[in-house]
């Protein structure tokens, strides 16, 4: 398969099989970075409501799983979700899914990183946030731009010794269990006044993106469509293992730090309520090492969501998404048959993030990308089964057509919950996208067929 470096039409090696590729799936979601990422944002909008939210998110995330594995094993390519939005709802929304991709590269590991420095920094208060998530995010940048088995083989070993973390923390959280099961079937949080009070519906729908963010990743085999041995055969399989994985293990978490919180109003007001959770069950000690394998696995997430977004780039640039100069930008490849520019930008603009911005500015407009991508997959997977009934499916999900219609009317309810300016940020690059393809794409594409028309003509 030739290589082609410098004009967009680039072609990946198939190097990787199903360990691999599911590693960097798992990777991507990390049960451990997922849990202490946004546990403190689900019991701050649900309290203890927060493990319905991870329930209602968990049905979502498998819902989604089936349209991923189904219209991966159609359309694989290393676009991944925008190949599938492109090839089923037409050019115009598949542009929109690059952007919304375009802008999630640089908002989501940055995230990630900030949190694992802030992490750092509750061990080594003198190693500033910003400056080691900043640091992280070159390191991770420079892994990228190795070989894709290097780095996948770096993400497995990372994420045995994530995996080691988030075990022993649930068991370590269910034997020091200070509450009895009813304390999260009957959901309670803290009103303005510090009294403890029932959770709302909008509450626990509004813990729901979290969550989803939580689980967010076990798409991402499919970005290494082109770099997988038999493809079709191990897509879908490395969808479904992972999404089931991150999920019993992400729920099974959330139950035992649940249960296990000491002090109900003191872990509501903590501005990292898992730390005082781990710190309760597992003693200072116990606390410092599980901190340690926490920072670890989240720059494995980190690593491994990085991977993506840059062949997702290449692949837009291929299809001639942007103007030449970027198409060129995008699909250049380097020695190590990777996107390198690709990643570079990746680098630039996540490490700006981790220096000027908060980590939860970061987590809940994130939040709001993803589920609207998730509405555009779920939406592909109603339309391919209308108009393109022939196309061959390696992988058909079951009980069609429940998982998609699960998927689209959570989606639908979780987003009118969220803050209206992640909401309206998300709106404005759709219309951006838009209007990009009316103005620029659609003309081209115009002039491309006249161009045509008139050499066949002549």
């Amino acid at each position: 398969m030739s290589v082609d470096r410098s004009n967009g039409n680039a072609e990946f090696k198939p190097v990787m099989g199903m360990r691999q590729v599911l590693a960097i799936a798992i990777a991507a979601i990390s049960p451990t970075t997922s849990v202490f990422l946004v546990y403190g944002a689900g019991l701050d909008s649900a309290g203890t409501g927060v493990f319905w939210a991870f329930i209602i998110g968990a049905c979502i995330a498998i819902s989604m799983a089936f349209c991923y594995a189904e219209l991966g094993s159609m359309f694989p390519g290393a676009g991944g979700a925008y190949t599938i939005v492109r090839r089923a709802l037409g050019k115009p929304l598949g542009f929109v899914a690059v952007l919304l991709f375009l802008v999630l590269g640089v908002v989501v590991t940055a995230s990630i990183l900030v949190a694992s420095s802030t992490y750092l920094n509750s061990l080594v208060p003198q190693i500033p946030v910003n400056w080691a998530a900043v640091a992280m995010m070159a390191i991770v940048t420079w892994f990228s731009l190795e070989r894709i088995g290097a780095a996948s083989w770096i993400a497995m070993v990372m994420l045995i010794i994530e995996l080691a973390v988030i075990l022993v923390f649930i068991v370590i959280s269910f034997a020091g269990d200070s509450h009895s099961i009813a304390f999260i079937f009957n959901p309670q949080t803290l009103n303005t006044h510090g009294a403890v009070t029932g959770v709302s519906f909008t509450a626990m729908m509004a813990a729901v993106v979290p969550a989803l963010f939580a689980f967010n990743g076990y798409d991402w085999p499919l970005y290494f469509a082109e770099e997988t041995r038999e493809p079709r055969r191990v897509l879908p399989r490395a969808v479904m293992i992972a999404v089931f994985t991150s999920v019993v293990v992400e729920v099974l978490a959330v139950v035992a730090s649940t249960l296990a919180i000491p002090n109900f109003a003191t872990a509501m007001k903590s501005s990292a309520p898992l730390t005082y959770i781990a710190q309760s069950v597992a003693g200072p000690v116990g606390a410092t090492i599980l901190i340690i394998g926490v920072i670890i696995a989240m720059f494995d997430t980190g690593l491994s969501g990085n991977l993506a977004y840059a062949r997702i780039y290449l692949d837009s640039a291929r299809n001639g998404s942007w103007p030449g100069p970027i198409n060129r930008f995008f699909g250049s490849m380097n020695r190590h048959n990777v996107p390198k520019w690709g990643f570079v930008f990746l680098g630039v603009g996540n490490a700006l993030l981790c220096y000027f911005t908060s980590l939860n500015n970061l987590i809940t407009f994130t939040g709001v990308i993803i589920v609207t991508i998730y509405l555009l997959i779920a939406i592909s997977a109603i339309v391919t089964r209308f108009r393109a009934r022939s196309n061959e499916r390696p992988f058909r999900m079951p009980i069609w057509p429940i998982p998609p219609i699960i998927a689209i009317i959570g989606v639908v309810i979780a987003l009118t919950q969220q803050a209206s300016g992640d909401i309206i940020k998300t709106g404005v690059i759709v219309v951006v996208a838009l209007l990009y393809w009316v103005a620029y794409l659609r003309m081209k594409e115009e002039k491309q067929t006249e161009s045509v028309t008139v050499s066949t003509e002549i």
